[in-house]
């Protein structure tokens, strides 16, 4: 599967050079979509939104060329944020309601301290290739010597998928052909972590998710790796299902589930020893997922649908309200799902369906 097919989000993934698949423009070089701060436009809500999350009563979505917009009244107005990059963003997390990180194509990490108003740059591309090679020396492994030439060579072509935040200086981000590094002062300097992951093949990570102090990796070709030691050795689990995972959701009552390709979905409840398939309502590709506050889970797909269960994501019912077009991201807001779409941020009322179980 090529990296266009495959990538995060699917149909609301971005292309390798850093804008969507599905946009007219062409994209910038990536030097100067690195260093060029995102432009600042009034159209900003309706632009392609990969990522979606809350920070304390605050929304904030990321997506295309950069762009970060807030919301304070639960998604019926948005204001763009300050950010320093045109390079598109794939994920956001955050640690408390001011503290977050965005990751996103050309290797770039951002961080926020004021609740996705204002956003500094930590990482990129080009620095983490540089990383990668100061460890491969030091190692003295031939093999990581080669890739992290290569990686120094390529320049910053290479995107981030996700990050996990497991508290506020403990930070892990996965990318693609195995990129990862982890950082335990916040995001202030990282450190190469492929060596950490069995990953032969170097596929790459399209997820990272903890349940309590165990972390999971999913990624392409049935990938999954599980972490027992908060991160220091990633091993291989068996995985039910062959084609690529695109993202992880963690339950409340420690189970986790795994979704991607045509509608796949499996469910664990013992921290990947045993899998179940999820009735998940759907053949069409599922590209984001998010639990919710009353236990809830919530998938959108390719196809704009939007998928809940009230039994940790073992059946899925669909709900009526369809966007018609593919959704990229999805979290809960005061006042329904907050959904990212090829043409913006979208605010869906949850129907009435069943309270988890």
């Amino acid at each position: 599967m090529s990296m266009k097919q495959a990538m995060k989000r699917l149909a609301a993934a971005l292309a390798a050079a850093a804008l969507p698949a599905w946009a007219a423009d062409p994209p910038p070089p990536v030097a100067a979509a690195l260093e060029r701060p995102a432009l600042q436009s009034p159209k900003s809500p309706r632009m392609a939104i990969l990522a979606v999350a809350q920070a304390g009563k605050r929304m904030v979505a990321a997506g295309e060329r950069g762009i970060v917009i807030t919301s304070d009244d639960g998604g019926r107005s948005w204001k763009q944020a300050q950010t320093p990059t045109s390079a598109s963003l794939t994920a956001l997390r955050f640690a408390d309601s001011l503290s977050g990180w965005a990751v996103g194509h050309m290797g770039i990490v951002l961080h926020t301290a004021d609740g996705g108003l204002t956003w500094d740059k930590q990482l990129d591309g080009a620095q983490a290739a540089k990383l990668a090679l100061a460890a491969a020396e030091k190692s003295g492994n031939a093999r990581a010597l080669q890739d992290a030439e290569r990686l120094v060579a390529d320049g910053a072509d290479k995107p981030f998928f996700d990050i996990c935040v497991l508290d506020e200086r403990t930070l892990f981000i996965v990318g693609a052909y195995n990129q990862a590094f982890r950082s335990d002062n916040g995001g202030r300097s990282w450190t190469p972590w492929q060596d950490h992951i069995a990953n032969p093949k170097a596929l790459h990570l399209y997820a990272i998710h903890a349940v309590g102090d165990t972390l999971f990796i999913a990624g392409e070709q049935g990938l999954l790796l599980r972490s027992d030691d908060r991160g220091q050795r990633f091993a291989p689990i068996e995985s039910p299902y062959k084609g690529s995972w695109f993202g992880l959701v963690g339950g409340r009552d420690g189970s986790l589930l795994a979704y991607g390709l045509r509608g796949n979905a499996y469910v664990t409840q013992d921290m990947g020893k045993h899998w179940q398939q999820a009735a998940s309502a759907t053949p069409v590709s599922i590209s984001a997922g998010a639990e919710l506050a009353d236990g809830r889970i919530a998938l959108v797909s390719q196809a704009g649908e939007v998928l809940v269960s009230a039994d940790h994501g073992l059946n899925f019912t669909q709900l009526p309200q369809k966007t018609g077009l593919p959704l990229a991201a999805v979290a809960q807001g005061p006042d329904g799902l907050i959904v990212g779409s090829l043409r913006g941020v979208m605010t869906l009322p949850l129907s009435a369906t069943p309270a988890a179980k």
